[in-house]
């Protein structure tokens, strides 16, 4: 190293901000004997810069403990580098689906690694989906939102193209003007399952699908009725049950569908806890999946751990997967990349026994249903 930037070093060092002083792009000017617009473009990775210049600005911006006033930034550009998902309090707190939490947890780890912090906003029962949406948009909170739950014509989508405001839905939608989206292949998912149940010789299948008209419910159906005409099985309305999945009221649907047609033998759930309640409401009817050959198969986002030794088909979407998803679709939408070029359906994983989860850490992933 050569003495004149060695004593350049020391000086930087003899120059850092003193007590709790927050070091600022003008201190780091002053530090460096560099423009503030320099020191700027410098942390901002500028092809402008020369890289010996941006290695220089970051080691000083990191011995100085410089973070970049957000504040600031807000005041001359208007962006808040802060994101935000909103929750569906009910679906966590009444049903106890737990996979919004992984799905944060992964959101906000990617956002950060691209320089956003990421907020959560509850809707709760007494709210309409897009006031936390208006919310968002009137208070200036955030630069980009992520919802799900989306509706064929969801007016949070309808709303956010109105105003410009970048987000991604977590579930398509039915607009025609293309958004941004990470979804789950729903309607391949159920088919496959269907398919799976009819080979293995069941004739009387029931679909739980949740009520609200969520556009997922309609994808599961059209998977239903496709794999019912592969197959040559007749369309039974009565064996597709649309309602709340929570546990109790799922457990109490089974018992009354299972007093109607006794001689059902399968029944694919809508959700986790719809799983719980079927298995219930199979054992308060004196049924077994193992003695009896029902086959039941469940739909999650999470490694589900039933201590259950009933036998359950699993169709696993990892939710931190959606997460990582997310927020590689954010980072690229508030980049200026296209919607159009941002829309993504995962597929699930069959999992044959859900026991599989005691005993694997790991899941392979990429032992995803066949495309059909």
């Amino acid at each position: 190293m050569s003495a004149k930037r060695s004593k350049r070093q020391d000086g930087e060092e003899s120059m850092r901000p003193a007590g709790s002083e927050r070091a600022n792009l003008k201190t780091l000017a002053t530090h460096l004997g560099l423009s503030i617009s320099t020191v700027s473009r410098a942390l901002k990775d500028g092809p402008e810069v020369r890289p010996e210049t941006i290695q220089r600005v970051k080691e000083a911006a990191a011995r100085f403990g410089y973070v970049p006033n957000i504040g600031g930034i807000h005041l001359r550009t208007g962006r808040t580098y802060k994101v935000c998902s909103i929750l569906y309090a009910p679906e966590v707190g009444d049903y106890g689906e737990p996979g919004f939490l992984a799905q944060v947890e992964s959101l906000s780890n990617g956002m950060e690694t691209a320089g956003y912090n990421l907020l959560v906003l509850a809707q709760t029962g007494h709210q309409a989906p897009l006031d936390p949406v208006r919310k968002i948009y009137d208070q200036r909170l955030a630069d980009a939102v992520v919802f799900s739950r989306t509706m064929p014509m969801d007016e949070r989508a309808r709303f956010c193209l109105e105003k410009d405001i970048p987000f991604v839905s977590f579930g398509r939608t039915e607009l025609q003007t293309p958004h941004a989206y990470v979804d789950h292949d729903d309607e391949r998912a159920v088919f496959d399952a269907v398919v799976h149940l009819a080979k293995n010789g069941h004739r009387k299948i029931v679909l739980l699908n949740p009520s609200g008209g969520f556009n997922y419910v309609g994808l599961r159906l059209r998977g239903y009725q496709r794999a019912l005409g592969e197959v040559g099985l007749p369309w039974n309305e009565s064996l597709v049950y649309q309602g709340d999945l929570s546990v109790r009221h799922t457990r109490e649907a089974i018992q009354r569908i299972l007093q109607r047609e006794p001689s059902i033998t399968a029944i694919v759930c809508g959700n986790q806890m719809s799983i719980v309640g079927t298995l219930e409401g199979l054992i308060e009817s004196g049924r077994d999946t193992k003695r009896d050959g029902v086959s039941v198969v469940g739909f999650g986002g999470m490694p589900f751990l039933t201590l259950s030794e009933q036998h359950v088909t699993y169709y696993y979407q990892p939710q931190s997967r959606v997460g990582a998803v997310l927020a590689k679709h954010l980072t690229a939408l508030l980049n200026g990349e296209p919607a159009e070029n941002l829309r993504t359906v995962l597929p699930y994983v069959r999992i044959d026994d859900l026991r599989l989860f005691r005993t694997q850490d790991e899941i392979n992933l990429t032992q995803e249903p066949p495309r059909s």
